[in-house]
């Protein structure tokens, strides 16, 4: 079974926290009475219907998995009536393949990985966004100090195909720098394995994310392209599932991305508890690296988060293999957004945010 020869952290359970109840800042006292409610309801859902199982894989240990984090910590799966089993595997062409094979549903990944897999045939489908912009980094050892001092260098990447291998290649492209030619690539899996090769001096670079970045700057590495500034406009951070589990579970994967978006909201909306969440996985405590991935990822990800047309075509521009294989694709059969307005229509988002609007 593929997941079991690539998973590195399985989480699996279902518990109602009360931390959400303890925040340093103290709730209203109708809000915790909502709250209550709420978690009473939850219970007595769980206890008389059963929650519907769903195992979940997300792509990296990083800001872009927040709001799946958040979900779980603040018992949103079990709200929506979800057994959820949140399953980290450190490369999109590998969560591909468990959705391809029915091992799992749906997933939390760059869109790239998935685009990439459709234009070669398989029926996938991207059903919410998220993230619009790349928030990738190129770190490297103070050694290197201009792009051209690449040259020879070996570079740290996910897996060739994932978003970490295509925004560098772009970005070593607009350098006039050839990968591996001028540029070795690495592949190395996740974050973590990026980070740790960078640190010990098995690469000379690392693609990483605004997350990683501030910690290694701590020991001395720095950022020699931010890809943040370069001319990429595309999806980077969605939702993912096959059109068999939409066609057989729709209702799970719109409970599931009401999960999704109410993670948004609270990462938004809740500082100190998202800024929690988050130190759990990052494993830091250093409240300034919090802060400065807080603000990064509070502001790039989108409210209401539709699948961006344009971006995808735009995604879609940058992989010449597929048009030249597929000349007629058309990105509209990648694209569903019709759980995301069929919320929107039934007041989900209105009331999600009622609060804030209110403050």
């Amino acid at each position: 079974m593929l997941i079991g020869s690539v998973v590195t952290k399985t989480e699996k359970r279902y518990e109602v926290k009360y931390t959400y109840l303890q925040r340093r800042r103290p709730m209203k006292l109708k809000h915790s009475i909502m709250f209550t409610v709420n978690l009473i309801t939850v219970f007595l859902i769980l206890n008389s219907l059963g929650a519907e199982p769903l195992r979940i894989p997300y792509v990296s240990i990083s800001g872009f998995q927040w709001p799946l984090w958040i979900g779980e910590k603040a018992g949103i799966f079990g709200k929506n009536q979800l057994d959820a089993q949140l399953i980290y595997i450190p490369g999109g062409s590998l969560i591909v393949q468990t959705m391809v094979s029915g091992e799992t549903g749906i997933a939390s990944l760059s869109p790239t990985s998935a685009i990439t897999a459709w234009g070669n045939g398989a029926n996938l489908v991207l059903v919410a966004g998220g993230i619009e912009r790349v928030l990738n980094v190129l770190m490297v050892s103070p050694k290197i100090k201009r792009p051209e001092d690449l040259k020879g260098k070996k570079i740290g990447i996910s897996r060739f195909g994932s978003l970490s291998d295509w925004s560098l290649r772009e970005a070593l492209r607009l350098h006039k720098l050839r990968a591996n030619q001028d540029v070795t690539l690495v592949q190395m899996g996740g974050l973590g394995e990026r980070m740790a090769g960078l640190t010990a001096g098995i690469v000379d670079g690392a693609m990483l994310n605004v997350d990683q970045e501030y910690q290694v700057e701590k020991l001395g590495f720095h950022a020699l392209i931010d890809i943040r500034k370069l001319p990429f406009g595309f999806p980077t951070q969605g939702i993912v599932t096959s059109r068999e589990f939409l066609r057989t579970k729709r209702d799970a994967a719109k409970r599931f991305l009401k999960v999704y978006i109410e993670g948004i909201k609270i990462l938004k909306t809740d500082k100190e508890f998202a800024m929690t969440t988050l130190s759990r996985y990052l494993k830091t405590n250093d409240r300034e690296i919090l802060l400065k991935t807080y603000d990064v990822y509070r502001e790039a990800f989108e409210s209401v988060p539709y699948v961006r047309r344009e971006g995808v075509i735009q995604a879609i521009g940058t992989m010449p293999e597929l048009t030249v294989k597929n000349p007629s694709l058309n990105p509209d059969q990648l694209i569903d957004n019709s759980m995301i307005r069929e919320l929107e229509k039934e007041g989900f988002f209105k009331e999600l945010y009622l609060d804030s609007l209110r403050k």
